[in-house]
């Protein structure tokens, strides 16, 4: 901690001349964020979310989405595989185009939609950061069952067809380069060293390094991801060529470039607007978990664009002003999963009907998970 707070001392005294302007509170909250959340969680997402998406190729998680699969296979598959993905209500309607295209279900396919937006590996990461573990393990969990009774809804109301013809420009190529176990410990290693990284397993690594006289506030931590870190080296080294490592080193920087700056600058502008305006005096219609206020948050949040990962921020700050862990809950799920152009953009592909249900069915069953969220935690 006291490594942290040096970073954090040392980001402020940057800015230090602008002490008392109006940026200053802003300043403050991002030099906070990335002294105890930017190492510790965030970058090692980074390279896990591009690793996703150069070593794990899209048929090896839609082959059992089939129309014909078993449903107790093919609905846990698609909420996963959504999960897993890095993308925004919108960027996840080229791959739920596709998904269909070759051969999925109308039900998996729409809990697929539901799922990716809504939460990935970085959103969970960032809302274990800013949120805490409650609201981690609910948002797991809330994504997991809504999207699957959405799927589940649409497939009964509409049945099980596909879209018949692909669009243009869409090609999902299968890759067997690679074996399923190889694939699957090198992400386990990843996983281990984000979990480390952490400190959720500092309980466990702390007793075992000490006996081996390597000790101090972060040390036995710092031990464990250098070990995990040449792991991961050797690793590479022995199952992956160099063209697949920098192409992985390469995704994994570009989604950092791309989503990172939009991260600081949420925290930025939330810390601003925490300190002008009294957030206070709008809690009131959402300070307590009631239906008609779960609703109402729902209905907005599905109808904005609300980033997966900025959405959090906002969420943070909403809720340390006075908002209820239940409708707290309900915008962490409707406002990614959702939004007024990604329904424009589902119409031509799905119709008006099946675009219209999808979005009355994100707001019912973020508004049901919001509120037994909001009874529980």
């Amino acid at each position: 901690m006291e490594t942290v707070q040096f970073f954090v001392n040392y980001f402020i005294s940057l800015f230090e001349p602008l002490r008392g302007t109006w940026v200053w509170p802003g300043l403050a909250e991002t030099g906070k964020f990335l002294g105890t959340h930017l190492l510790s969680g965030m970058v090692p997402a980074f390279f896990i979310a591009g690793a996703i998406s150069i070593f794990l190729d899209k048929q090896r998680i839609t082959k059992l989405m089939g129309a014909n699969a078993n449903p107790l296979v093919a609905y846990p598959v698609a909420a996963f595989s959504g999960g897993i993905l890095t993308v925004c209500s919108c960027g996840v309607v080229p791959i739920f185009t596709s998904i269909m295209q070759q051969g999925a279900g109308i039900g998996p396919a729409f809990t697929f939609l539901m799922s990716s937006p809504a939460v990935n590996l970085i959103a969970l990461t960032y809302t274990y950061s800013l949120l805490g573990s409650d609201f981690l393990f609910g948002r797991a969990l809330a994504v997991l069952v809504s999207s699957i009774f959405i799927g589940l809804s649409m497939r009964v109301f509409f049945g099980k067809g596909n879209i018949e013809e692909p669009p243009k420009g869409i090609i999902i190529v299968e890759d067997d380069d690679h074996s399923d176990s190889e694939i699957f410990m090198f992400f386990v290693l990843l996983i281990l060293f984000m979990i480390t990284s952490t400190g959720t397993l500092d309980s466990l690594i702390t007793p075992i390094m000490n006996k081996l006289a390597i000790s101090g506030p972060l040390m036995p931590r710092i031990g464990v991801l250098c070990v995990l870190l040449l792991a991961i080296i050797l690793f590479c080294k022995k199952y992956f060529s160099k063209g697949e490592i920098k192409l992985w080193l390469k995704k994994s920087y570009s989604l950092f470039v791309m989503i990172f700056p939009k991260v600081v600058g949420g925290i930025f502008v939330c810390g601003c607007l925490a300190a002008m305006i009294n957030l206070t005096d709008y809690m009131i219609y959402f300070d307590d978990n009631n239906v008609l206020g779960n609703i109402l948050i729902a209905l907005i949040a599905a109808l904005m664009y609300f980033g997966t990962i900025v959405g959090v921020t906002i969420v943070s700050t909403l809720h340390d002003f006075g908002m209820h862990g239940g409708p707290a809950m309900t915008l962490l799920l409707a406002g990614p999963a959702i939004s007024l152009p990604s329904v424009l953009a589902l119409i031509p592909i799905v119709g008006v009907k099946k675009a219209l249900s999808f979005l009355l069915a994100v707001i019912l069953f973020s508004t049901i998970s919001g509120f037994v969220f909001g009874l529980t935690f």
